[in-house]
Parts: structure tokens; sequence; C-alpha cells
């Protein structure tokens, strides 16, 4: 069925074949400068005395082989990495690093030794050292009250769910450097386990094996039938870190591993749901799919024998047909593999999909319960089966009220470690407005390597408008930028059902990604979203919206009329500043001697995140901006280039600078255009690094290059289409076509 929008065939993207010119970092480093002067000595008196209090309390506290933890706060103009107290808090005073905290560190400390800490903090005998006194505001034990975050037991208890007598949690761990001290944990957990105070959870996997006879032998994995408590303990053994799924049976025995020093964090399970079940005639069921791409739907199943042609393969199932939401995962289903058909008044791309059918989403009403533990080890499990499908669909979110909102949850952190680990894509819905949720996204919104869905109206025309209210907006946790785009949220699917919600939103996207894929010469996840992101039309991150619908009337591997588009991903060592310096300016880019017309740039990096969710979840940041030269020097035309130069928190807060995702756009025609000199812009980038303690490295360059996809847009003034020919003609061998099968063709217009 042909749409009344298809795309008009475009230039394709192009890929970046130019290396960048390196510059190696300066010396930096604590100096007396860095030294807040007014409250050095009152923070000697004060921390003195705190250490002097925590030695002579010291056998009030749980301790593992002679260890204990410790929280330290700084002052609020002291959380830049540059400011973390590592020379104070050593292995000297018997301290180290372990984790970051709201506002502080959490250390791993031999209470023992904190006499000779109180001698150090009186005299201290580095410029490093009262560095570090000056810009640490207290120590404290991290006792129960801590490790509660905030909470107390009876509202940990009362938003648990109920299993089989006992409510569920996802516990964490309380990380260890010292390998002593994780062995005595071991036997701690191991008195709580056999005296029925912490019960383990054993995962309802599928057996492998066929679920349809006409697919062929489509199996998946065998998964060995393990407890996520001994998965926990083996993990946790190797890295230091470990979670686990855990059955508690009462209040008592909750306060019980509270005040055991085992648990770094308990949170209440979260169950994960579908939203309640849009225009156009009735479509009759796709063929010749084959060579279409594929993408996997995580949701209640495909139960509709007239789209079983449109089935890749079939994951043998972690929710009974009885117990899963059929009816949402047939209209997602069937939006994934062809949204156009069903809805052929919207301005939707002529596209269509085959799909993986990932039964895992149980209905509202059903008893069966699946903790994220489970699902995401089923998901593993799938994504290992099946590694040529790129693209997940995940349109349901956890239902309830969340007690650390402000903090990545267990389900987007693992969903975020499959995608990396795996090389997938996952899309997922934002989640819908509820009576425990009205203002945040629902987890796994939250997942940091996916591209979340808001949802939009359509206006008369069939276009994207204004925001669906039936929907969630942002921010996400620390500093996310959530949702990433936005699509039409009332639509028509199989069944002939008219369904409202982000859920219905996300296969729009899912499908646009998938294609993407197919398209590229040479895909990553990252780079894919990248060209999603940078297509879409708001030039500043709204939280409802996001950066708008990745969707303009071009396909995302295309160039705009009047534009041209550069793609290229590069593996950035921490610490080294990148130029690409002979980046051409078109000539239709300038008028009357200065730059005039449109730019945007958009680039992801895949950043090192926290094991442990909490406060500082990205562990590492990209700062690029695209420059030209100026009678002053080189400006920034892209990019704020303020990361680090304004305060830590306000950086934060105005330009989310841990964010991995940097999206900078510039409209110039205004003003009358800039002055500038030269023929080439540059490109400048740069990974910036913090608490590399949580990984046992004591340097930036054991983190290793991390992957950057970025994806660079030039606009002319009046849309001049002949930008496209110029900049292929400026780049020469520099440049080749990102697309399968389209070459570049040059038109040269007089």
């Amino acid at each position: 069925m042909a749409n009344q929008h298809d795309p008009p065939i475009l230039n394709p993207v192009l890929s970046l074949q130019m290396e960048p010119i390196l510059e190696s970092p300066r010396g930096g480093g604590k100096g007396r400068d860095s030294i807040v002067q007014d409250r050095l000595v009152p923070q000697q008196s004060k921390l003195r005395a705190q250490a002097q209090s925590l030695y002579g309390s010291r056998a009030d506290f749980p301790t593992f082989n002679g260890k204990t933890h410790v929280a330290v706060h700084m002052f609020s103009d002291s959380l830049a990495p540059s400011y973390t107290p590592k020379d104070l808090f050593a292995s000297v005073h018997g301290c180290r690093l372990v984790a970051p905290l709201r506002n502080g560190y959490l250390v791993e400390a031999d209470l023992n030794r904190f006499y000779g800490l109180a001698s150090a903090i009186r005299r201290p005998r580095s410029l490093a050292f009262q560095v570090d006194i000056s810009r640490v505001s207290d120590m404290v034990a991290f006792d129960d009250k801590a490790r509660l975050w905030g909470h107390s037991v009876q509202d940990l208890w009362e938003a648990a769910p109920e299993e089989e007598g006992a409510r569920l949690f996802i516990i964490t761990l309380m990380p260890f450097h010292d390998r002593g001290a994780r062995e005595a944990l071991f036997a701690v957990i191991e008195e709580l386990s056999s005296d029925r105070s912490l019960l383990p959870v054993f995962p309802r996997l599928p057996s492998p094996g066929l679920t349809d006879d006409t697919m062929g032998e489509l199996r998946l994995a065998p998964i060995p039938r393990q407890s996520s408590m001994a998965r926990a303990m083996r993990s946790y053994r190797n890295t230091g870190v470990g979670h686990a799924a855990v059955r508690i049976p009462d209040q008592e025995c909750l306060s019980a591993i509270v005040a055991s020093g085992t648990s770094f964090r308990i949170a209440p399970v979260r169950a994960i749901q579908v939203t309640s079940p849009g225009e156009g005639q009735y479509p009759a069921p796709p063929v010749g799919l084959e060579d279409a791409p594929t993408i996997a739907v995580v949701d209640g199943g495909l139960h509709a024998a007239s789209y079983l042609a449109a089935e890749a393969w079939r994951a043998s199932p972690l929710v009974s047909d009885d117990e899963a939401d059929c009816q949402h995962g047939n209209g997602v289903s069937s939006l994934a593999v062809h949204a156009y058909a069903w809805n052929n008044n919207r301005n939707l791309p002529p596209l269509e999909c085959r799909i993986g059918t990932v039964q895992a989403i149980p209905h509202r009403n059903s008893t069966r319960y699946v903790n994220e533990d489970e699902l995401t080890n089923y998901l593993d499990a799938i994504a290992r089966a099946h590694p040529d499908t790129r693209v997940w669909n995940i349109s349901a979110n956890q239902a309830g009220h969340s007690l650390d909102h402000d903090e990545v949850s267990f389900l987007g952190h693992e969903l975020t470690r499959i995608a990396r680990e795996r090389d997938i894509l996952p899309v997922i819905s934002v989640g819908n407005v509820g009576p425990h949720n009205s203002e945040r996204p629902s987890p796994p919104a939250d997942c940091e390597a996916a591209i979340v869905v808001g949802g939009r109206e359509a206006d008369e025309g069939g276009d994207p408008t204004h925001h669906c209210s039936r929907c969630l907006c942002g921010p996400g946790p620390d500093g996310m930028l959530k949702p990433d785009v936005s699509w039409f949220s009332k639509l028509k699917m199989l069944g002939g059902v008219i369904g409202t919600g982000s859920s219905f939103a996300t296969p729009l996207v899912s499908s646009l990604a998938a294609h993407t894929f197919d398209a590229l010469r040479d895909p990553t996840p990252d780079l894919v979203k990248a060209l999603l992101l940078n297509v879409a039309e708001l030039d500043e991150h709204d939280p409802a919206l996001g950066w708008g619908t990745p969707y303009q009337s071009h396909m995302p591997w295309s160039c705009a009329p009047g534009s041209v588009t550069l793609a290229w991903r590069a593996q950035l060592k921490p610490g080294t500043t990148y130029y690409w310096n002979d980046i051409p300016i078109p000539p239709e880019l300038v008028r009357n001697g200065k730059l005039y017309g449109k730019a945007r740039l958009t680039a992801v990096l895949s950043p090192l995140v926290s094991p442990f969710r909490g406060k500082n979840y990205f562990d590492s940041r990209l700062q690029t901006s695209l420059q030209y030269f100026a009678v002053t020097g080189w400006k920034s035309l892209l990019g704020p280039m303020k990361e680090s130069t304004i305060r830590e928190n306000d950086s934060r807060d105005e330009l989310k600078k841990w964010y991995p995702i940097r999206r900078h756009c510039a409209d110039f025609t205004k003003r009358r255009g800039r002055q500038f000199s030269g023929q080439h812009f540059r490109l400048y980038a740069r990974v910036y690094t913090r608490d590399l303690y949580q990984f046992g490295w004591n340097d930036h360059s054991q983190a290793g290059p991390q992957e950057a996809a970025f994806v660079l847009t030039l606009w002319g003034g009046g849309q001049q289409r002949s930008i496209y020919d110029s900049t292929v003609q400026q780049l020469g061998t520099f440049v080749e076509s990102a697309v399968l099968e389209q070459e570049i063709e040059q038109e040269i217009r007089r």
C-alpha cells in the first residue's frame, strides 16, 4: 500500500574518513590555588574530631576483615572530579574510595588506623592534603540510616510486592576492594540464608525448544537454573559488585539484613507492565518481507495467525499464553511490522519490518510476576541467540511508585549492560501518566543506551504536533535528558483498536532504527542513535517531546534538501584532545564574507557508568564543538565549551555536562552572519573521566579508548542544494557514502 508521504530520493549521508590530530593533555593537580584558605583551619578541627570519634566508636560498626565504610561529604563548590579527596583518604591511612555518594564518596576504611588519620589532618604534610581538608565537609559512619537511603524499613516493606509468603527486593552488596572483606561478607550472607532471613529467587526461565513448528528450530540457548544470589556472589567475588533479587520473609528480617552491613542498597522490586489498549483502513497482512530488517518485540507475544509471515523468529516464552498480554502484544507487533499501513492519514514513512517475538509481559490481572533480575537474564540469553537482531522494542514500563526516582533503576542499568555487551539498540517507551507516576519517565526509560520515546498528537494534516498528555515527561535521573524523541501516540493497530500511549509511539521509532541499521555500510547502535537524534527537528531539548520526531519526510540516512551531513565514529582516549582540522566551509555557507546558515552537531558517547547506579552514574563524558577561526582565534560555532570552566553544579544543571549525548544547534543567519577567516572548520573532542576508583583504576589511561559517534549537518542560507556537491568536491578522498548501495552522485549545478 503506497503512502501519501513517500519520501523523495535524496543524497546519502557522508562518512568522514579523516583522521584527527591529537594533542597530549597538560599536567595538572592540586595546587595552592585549590585550597579554600578560609575553611582550612576550621575544617582541620572538625575533621580531626570526626576521625577521632570514628576511631573511638569503631567497635560499634559491622566490620568485615577489619573493614567498614565511611561516608565522606564534600562542600557544594568541591564536587568537580579534580577535588576528589583521594590523597587524604588513601591506603596510608587505611582508606580507599570505592563508590560515589550524593555530594560525596563512600570510603572503605580500617578504623583502627583513623588515629593516624587524625594526626595527618592536624599536621597536613602536602598541599594536596590541605586541598582535601578544605574541600571535605564531613565524614561519618555509613550506618543503618545511610544504608536505607533516606527511607524507613516500613517504607521499603510496604513498597515491595509479595511472593510465596515473602516480599521481593533487589539487594546490592556492600562494595569492598579487600578480598578478605568480600569473603567475610559471604560468611554473613550464608548465615542470613541459613536462618531463612534472606531467601534466594530462582528464575523461571523457559526450557529451550521449539515454540512454533512452522518456523524450524529456533531455540533459546540453555540457561542453568541458578539462584539470583548465587550469580550475584560469583560476580561479587570477581569484581566487588553484586546485585540480586531476593525474598525477605518479614520486616524483622529486613531490619537484620540492614544492620548486618552486607547491603549497600535494598530496593523493592517493581512489576513491568504495558499500557492499557491508530486510524486508517484495515490493511492486508504484509507479504514478501524476506529482506526486511528484524525488530525484537518484547511484549505480550504475537497471537494473530495472519501475521506469522512477518515473524522472523520466536523465543521460548517467559510467560504463558494465558498470562501474557496478548492484545497489547498483537497491537505493538502490527505497528512494528507496518504502522503506516494501519495509519495512512499520518505522515509516517512506508517502512515494513519482520519481528522476533519475545513473549515476556503478563497482562494486568495475571498472577504471574516478572521481576527485573528474571527478565534481564532472559533477554540476555535471547540476545546471545539472535545477534543479527540489532533493534529491540520494549513498549512496557515498571509500575508503581519509585522510592528513588533520582537514581537509575536496576532494570535500566541491566538493559544498558546487555545493550553494550551485545551491540544492540533498545527502543523503550517513556511510560504513561498513572496514579503513582505523573512526572518522571518510568524504568526502563532510564536505560542510557536506549532511544526513549515519548508521545505526540497529530494535527489535521497528519503531522506531529504538541505533547500527548497521556505520556510521561522528563527529565530522567542524574541529568538524563529523556525522552530522546517523540512520535504519534494515538494509533490504530491489529484488531482495529485505537490505542493511546507511549507504547504505540515506540515501534514507529524501532522500525525507523531497524531500517537505518539496514541502510548503513558500517552501523553501530550509537551511530544509528546519533542519526535519528540529529534529524529530529527541535533545536533544544523539550522535557515532553525530547528532540522532536526523527522523521522529517526524509530518512535519517539521507540529507535533507539544501543540507549536507557528515557522520563518523572515533575511539577517544580520555584526557587527549582530538581535532578534525580540515572540515571545509562550503561556499553556500558564506554570504558577504560572513558565515550564514545553520548547523547541528550530535555526538553520542559510549560512557563508563557506575556499577552502583547512584549519584554520579556517568563516569566519563564527552566535550565537543565545531569551531571557526576569527580575529581573536578559534571560536565555538556549535557547543558552549563552558563545561569545564563554570562551577560544577551549574555545569551539571545548565549544560548536563555528564550526560553522554551532546547536541548543539546554531542558526547564524541572524545578526547578519558571523565574521570569520580561513577556509575550514575544525571539530574538537575530548573525553573526561571521574570516580575511576570504582573500577580499581588510578589513572584515566587505564579506562582505555571510548567510542563516540558524531553527526554534523550544515544548511546553507536559502536552502541551496549545491552545498552537498561543494562539500564532496572539497573533501575528495576523505569522504564516501555512508549508505549501502548508494554511491555519491554529484550534480554540478550552474
